[in-house]
């Protein structure tokens, strides 16, 4: 995929600094912002990572923008009700979310008191959401501190599990890209063309049984027949368009 680093046009001498350096990092071309609109760079470059003071946008050729927001956990939070968190249980977990994405459910877990420990193989997915996580003001101290204590693993779940001792986690959870796009997930369509489509295997199923202590969660499609795949244990979810699925450690 080719893309670029640029900067907002309200650019400052540290701005340009850092992405010239994150260019650099990234083995890609740092080009000046000056007065061209995102437009026209596209149509010179291709993809376009943009620096703002505030804020990351990856400004992708078709119209869809990739950025950090935590909307949705915000609403899950404050709902005080959460059936991911139901199927957790309320003592404190080490948990790790094997397919972090937007990091929306490992937000969710810490705010609720579990540690959490997200995996994210896309570099660029990665960056831009541990980079939020850090940074990004919710307006609640609570919530703030629990993106903050989400530690960001930069690897594929099946390469960071085999490095991991057995049962060195309680929950292995997993949410990979759903086998049917759910239209009303608006805020995801700027993942889609930059999110890791593999499925969750045997493979990496055998290494998530190793490394669980208690039992490993996953969500999927209510159309998705990777449940019974597997082995979990469907939990149907009435009119609702993704279910999750359980497998206890030991059966």
């Amino acid at each position: 995929m080719k893309w670029i680093i640029t900067t907002s046009l309200g650019m400052d001498e540290r701005l340009v600094a850092r992405a010239k350096a994150l260019a650099q990092s990234f083995g890609v071309v740092y080009v000046e912002r000056g007065k061209a609109s995102i437009k026209k760079l596209q149509n010179q470059y291709g993809h376009i990572l943009v620096l703002y003071q505030d804020r990351i946008v990856f400004e992708q050729l078709g119209g869809k923008r990739f950025f950090f927001h935590p909307d949705t956990a915000l609403l899950r939070i404050k709902s005080n009700h959460d059936p991911l968190l139901d199927l957790i249980g309320e003592s404190s977990k080490t948990i790790c979310d094997c397919t972090m994405g937007l990091a929306s459910d490992s937000i969710v877990m810490a705010s609720a008191g579990h540690r959490i420990t997200a995996v994210e193989s896309s570099r660029l997915i990665a960056f831009i959401v541990s980079q939020g996580l850090k940074h990004f003001d919710t307006g609640n101290h609570k919530v703030n501190e629990a993106m903050r204590s989400i530690e960001v693993v930069e690897m594929d779940s099946l390469s960071f599990l085999r490095q991991q001792p057995s049962q060195s986690f309680d929950i292995l959870y997993f949410d990979p890209m759903f086998s049917e796009v759910i239209s009303e997930s608006q805020n995801l369509s700027g993942l889609t063309g930059l999110a890791n489509p593999a499925r969750l295997t045997e493979k990496i199923l055998a290494e998530a049984k190793r490394v669980a202590r208690e039992k490993i969660i996953l969500k999927a499609h209510f159309r998705d027949t990777v449940f019974e795949d597997l082995g979990f244990t469907r939990l149907v979810r009435s009119n609702q368009k993704f279910h999750y699925g359980i497998k206890i450690r030991g059966r």
